[in-house]
This record gives structure tokens, sequence and C-alpha cells, in this order.
């Protein structure tokens, strides 16, 4: 089957959408689950609609802005964001996908993006009445609500086109915000080789939960079915944290072939379902389930097969990969016909950055090869390719590669324009740091994040799972590890949420943690901190924020229950 890329490179997307809406007018494109207790409601607009409801909108952002401005999306999750990401692509204005404001909790992340794009105007839902211009006040600009989109009709729109299609904010400090700036070029490279790489996206219709304002929501579960023509069907990742089974049912009811989630959605799905509510589950269709969580963990991949295998589900069906935002999405994807691959690695070969197979080491996962890019592990000082096995910085080069980022020319020149010793041409640095071993990509961690205590270094994450192993007492994916500098010398830190609200953290719980890490990584932490829910801070798509983490101990934030 030829890509449908081929012939469309500017504005892909939306025309892509006008295209279905000319040879499927009345084909389901999208649709939103609402839930109201157990009653499920779906929402579908067909292509026709979906075209015409954009086209509605673009007129009025037309008139009300000009090319080049930034439009924000703090609508709520479903068909209206939908509506409203391509009426931005529709009317050439730069799509700024954020979230409405919830609590407390995500005002902080809004006001630093707010103050960077600086938009012209806001976009919000017809259900929104007062509380997000309310509460986020003249940041917006003009805020704009949408109206219902069961209305009139509008006439065909003209499809216009900017170099930059939508600003991605990436999930780091929510003091320094940094928005990645995606053209057109990149979206489109970045659906196609998604395309590519999963069959399956090209015929079956993709359902999930993940948020829309999230890179991998935005590209896998928002653009892709459009780009595809399939249908997408979505639900909001509140309405699956509520109730787990909706997500297994909606597979299992419109029989998806293609979803995502990381690792905490994997273990929710096993945790808080029922084999009474999983009864007449049927995933058998399901032939990709994209994984992309930072690592990606052998157990919580075995636990979900073991517990939805006796409903169709096959464990090559987990599809693991690496990306990030500045590649738009997408670095490497592990073929769809292959079990995910799990090695275990010896510790201290790691440590020495060494990738030395070992019967009893540390178990990783393989994120598979490049889909239309060219990828590189490298020596971040040197500057060189390192040869497989060797653990080095991950570099990417390819049309996925964004243009850096927006309004910030000197941490764009760092991270989008390395160049590799004796060459010209330039890279983007990931940051992440991995090894080849029998042509898969593996991840080690992050750079920044890497511990190095009396000249070894430790993975944050290898250290976390030490813990969640040995301490049935802590939330599973809720413990984080770095490094803390008092002056003298560079300790180790574990924070841990506790599973019970209400527990408080033990001494022989804290004395447990530090055995279990001492013997396994031969490092003793310098304090274990045990805390309640929700206090260690996580990205929008469950990713730990160790950078954050570590700024709340450094400033006595966080303390025992």
């Amino acid at each position: 089957m030829t890509s449908p890329n081929t012939t469309l490179r500017t504005n892909v997307l939306a025309e892509r959408v006008a295209e279905w809406a000319r040879t499927k007018p009345n084909d389901s494109a999208y649709t939103e689950l609402r839930y109201h207790g157990r009653d499920c409601v779906a929402v579908t607009l067909t292509y026709e609609r979906l075209h015409h409801a954009a086209g509605a909108q673009a007129q009025r952002l037309r008139a009300t802005t000009d090319p080049g401005d930034r439009v924000a999306i703090l609508c709520t999750h479903g068909i209206d964001y939908v509506i409203a990401f391509l009426a931005c692509l529709y009317s050439n204005r730069i799509a700024v996908p954020l979230f409405p404001p919830t609590s407390n909790r995500n005002r902080p992340r809004l006001d630093g993006v707010l103050a960077d794009a600086r938009p012209a105007l806001s976009l919000i839902s017809p259900t929104d009445t007062t509380t997000t211009g309310k509460i986020l006040g003249p940041e917006l600009g003009r805020v704009l609500k949408l109206p219902s989109h069961t209305t009139t009709l509008a006439t065909d729109p003209i499809i216009e086109r900017t170099e930059t299609a939508y600003l991605q904010y990436t999930s780091g400090s929510t003091k320094t915000p940094a928005g990645v700036e995606v053209t057109h070029a990149n979206l489109a490279a970045a659906l196609d080789q998604l395309w590519t790489a999963v069959p399956a996206v090209r015929t079956e219709p993709i359902v999930s939960w993940l948020p829309f304002f999230h890179d991998m929501g935005l590209i896998l579960t928002l653009s892709l079915p459009l780009y595809s023509g399939v249908h997408g069907i979505t639900m909001a990742p509140a309405e699956f944290v509520k109730r787990p089974i909706r997500w297994l049912r909606a597979l299992s009811d419109y029989r998806a072939g293609t979803t995502g989630s990381p690792n905490f959605g994997l273990a929710l799905a096993v945790s808080a379902t029922t084999p009474v509510e999983r009864a007449g589950l049927d995933l058998s269709p399901l032939d990709a389930l994209l994984n992309g969580a930072e690592p990606i963990r052998a157990e919580a991949l075995t636990a979900f097969t073991e517990t939805f295998a006796p409903y169709g589900l096959r464990h090559r069906a987990h599809t693991p990969g690496f990306g990030l935002a500045e590649a738009t999405l997408s670095v490497t994807v592990c073929g769809v016909r292959d079990e995910p691959a799990t090695h275990r690695f010896d510790r201290m070969a790691l440590a020495q950055g060494r990738a030395q197979p070992a019967p009893r080491g540390v178990p990783l996962v393989g994120c598979g090869i490049p889909v239309g890019q060219q990828v590189a592990v490298v020596d971040p000082d040197e500057h060189t390719e390192v040869a497989a096995g060797t653990v080095g910085e991950i570099w990417v080069c390819g049309p996925n590669v964004c243009a850096g980022y927006y309004n910030n020319p000197i941490a764009t020149a760092a991270t989008f324009r390395a160049t590799l010793d004796g060459s010209e041409e330039s890279w983007l640095r990931t940051g992440d740091l991995g090894f080849w071993h029998e042509d898969q990509l593996y991840i080690a961690g992050r750079l920044k994040d890497l511990i190095v205590i009396d000249g070894r270094n430790h993975y944050p994450a290898d250290i976390e799972s030490t813990v969640s192993d040995c301490a049935p007492e802590v939330r599973v994916g809720h413990v984080t590890a770095f490094g803390h500098d008092d002056g003298h010398r560079e300790d180790l830190v574990v924070v841990a949420e506790l599973a019970d609200a209400a527990a408080t953290g033990s001494a022989e719980l804290a004395r447990r943690i530090r055995n279990a890490i001492a013997a396994a990584h031969e490092v003793t932490p310098g304090a274990v901190v045990l805390v309640q829910p929700g206090r260690i801070p996580k990205t929008s798509s469950g990713k730990l924020r160790r950078g954050e983490c570590r700024a709340l101990y450094r400033a006595g934030h966080l303390t025992q229950p």
C-alpha cells in the first residue's frame, strides 16, 4: 500500500481530512466516549461534519487573528479538541495544545507556557462558561468559545499553511517551559513514519485515552486516525483513571487495531479491573499497543499480558518504542510482528558504560529500530559514535526532527545543532543514554539524571525498580532516585510515595529500602524519604520529574507523612 504522504507534503493533516470529506463524507471520523456512571454515550462526527466544523471555526480565527498568531487550545478532551486543532491548521494559525486549568497543581505550568507562547487568542469548549478565562485572565489573549459542532455546515474552507504548525510544550520544569516548533513538514514525516511502521493504523480503528496536549496523544491518537482515514475513538484520561475497564471495553467494542499506554496505564488496568468487569472482552484484534515510557518495564508488559491473554491479547501486541517531542514523536519502534525483547544486563558494567548481558542483571526492554531517520549512539564529550554494546547519548537526524525551541535560539543551538566529529550535518541531542544490542536500541537513562557517586555511575530507573521490588508498601511507578550534593559530597536520595494515604513512613521500611539498594547497587542512600500519595511531581504522561523532585527536596518541601 502506498503511503498517503507521497503526494501531500504541505498542510498534510488538513488536506487528508478534506480528502476524506470528499471521498467518504458519511464515514465515522472521530468518536468521543462520554460517561455518566456506568452509562456510556458515544458522540461521533463524520468526516464531512468534522471538515465543515473545523472550517467554520477557521473562518472565525481568520476574522479575529493574523497569520502566524499563536492560538492556545484549552478545550476539554474530546471532539472539541479535535475541531480546535484542525481549525488552527486550516486557518494558518500556530496551535498551542494545552489543557483547561482543573487544579492548582497544573496552574504553574499553564502560567509558564502562556507567558512564553503569548497567544493572541485561546479556544475553549462550549461548556466552559467562565472558569478558564476567570482563572487565567489576560494571558489567554482573546477568548473564543467553540460553537456546538452540530451547527449548520459552513462553506468549504480554504486550507492554508505556515511553516510552523504548532508548538509542543515539553514536560520539563514549570519555570522554564520549552515550546518545540513543529513544522508541517515535521508533522507529515512523523505521521508517515508511524503509518509505515505500524500497519494496523492503515485499516483498523485507533482507541486511546492519552491526553491530546501531550505529543503521543496528539500524534498517535488525534492526528494519525485522521491521516490514515480510520475511525478514531477517545475518552478523557480522567474517565480511564476512574474506571480503567472503560479503555479495555472500548478496545473490544470497536475492535481496535492500535492503542497506546505508558507503564502506569498498563499497571492500572491490571490492578483496578476485576474478572467480572473483564467478562466478554475480545482483545484479539489488537495488533499494536505502543509504549514509550521511560523506561519501559518488562514486568508491566508481562503482568498486562498475563491478565488479558484469556481475552485474546497476544504478547506481541506490545510495541515498545523510543521518542520525544523534539523529534515530533517517534524515533525507534519495535516490529509489530515480534514479541518485545527483554535482556538482562550487568549493573556494574552498565555503570562503567558497557552493556554486558548477565542472567541476574537488570532487565531492559528493547525499543526497536529507527523509523525513517538516522539514530546514533554518541560519546557526548567526543561527539563520535560508539560501538554496539557501549552506552552513549542518543542522537537523531531526520525529517521529523523539529526546527528548534520557540523564541530560544541558545537552547535551540545546544539541542538541535549538534555535529558529529568530521561532519557538518545537524543532529538532535536527546539527552537520553542508550546502546545498541542485537540491532535494537535500549534506553539506559537520562544524561542529566545520571547519579555519580564515588566515581561510579548509577541509573535512577534501576534503583527505583529495586525499591518497588522490595517494598510493596510504596506505589508502583511513584519512586524517584536522584543525586544530592550538599557541598561536601554527592549522596543518593530516594523519595517514595506510600500506597496507603493513611499510613506513616516507618523506620523499618526505610531500613529495608536502604538494605535492598546497598545489596543490589553497592551504594547506600543518604536519605530515604517516604511521602503521601501525589507528592512526587510527574509529567502529563506520567513520567517522573526527577529534577523537580530534587529541587523540592533541596528546598525542604518533601517531608514524611
